[in-house]
């Protein structure tokens, strides 16, 4: 079955951590990769955390690895933009940080973006494709990655309910994508005072010390992804 397809007839799993258990399989299988890491990303330190990979079949948690995406333009591309992007080569050592070290075996580098509309909530990333990475193949990442960026954001809005009210939840994922209080406040039509307001509710129920730290609970619960 075609990549397309495969993203056509995608379903949520039972919880968020299984759709993303699936996503990561339509992945390597599709794209042939001999692994693959799915990362949540936030614009707040342009900081990429990991979650779960793929290797020989097997699921581990990793949330050992944390990467500064400025440092790592290879990723930073595909977010920015949007699109899948694929490398191979030299040209993966050229566009790597001299700050992370790259095995030897690595011959090859696929990223697709986590998204919905123009903000990024996370990638995936593949390494040594075993076929020939065409124009069409990587258009059709991009699509998945849209999709399983609508699957994962449905999770953490039905997860929001049971922790905060909706306007809560809006301002804090608002927080979590990197938005000032005035930006906050020019988008849900409310004023910067009523945003301070939500934020210390926020604060308040979820049982942390700042906003900062709210957004990491809500993110650690599945509330934001």
């Amino acid at each position: 079955m075609a990549l397309a397809d495969q993203a056509g007839i995608l379903k949520p799993g039972s919880n968020q951590e299984q759709s993303m258990v699936e996503m990561l399989k339509v992945f390597v299988n599709q794209c042939q990769m001999a692994e693959a890491y799915f990362f949540r990303y936030s614009i707040i330190g342009f900081l990429g955390e990991g979650i779960i990979s793929l290797e020989q079949e097997k699921i581990k948690h990793i949330p050992e690895l944390r990467y500064d995406i400025r440092s790592l333009p290879t990723i930073e591309a595909a977010l920015l933009e949007r699109k899948a992007k694929y490398y191979e080569g030299q040209e993966i050592f050229e566009k790597t940080s001299s700050n992370y070290i790259i095995d030897s075996t690595v011959r090859s580098f696929l990223v697709m973006p986590v998204f919905t509309g123009t903000t990024v909530h996370g990638f995936i990333y593949g390494i040594n494709q075993e076929t020939v990475c065409s124009p069409e193949l990587l258009d059709h990442m991009t699509k998945f990655g849209e999709q399983a960026g609508k699957i994962l954001c449905s999770f953490s809005i039905s997860q929001s309910h049971a922790l905060l009210s909706t306007r809560e939840w809006e301002v804090m994922r608002e927080i979590a994508w990197g938005a000032a209080t005035k930006e906050i406040a020019g988008r849900l039509d409310i004023s910067e005072a009523t945003v301070k307001q939500y934020v210390k509710q926020a604060v308040k129920k979820l049982g942390v010390s700042n906003r900062t730290h709210a957004v990491a609970e809500l993110m650690r619960r599945g509330a934001i992804f």
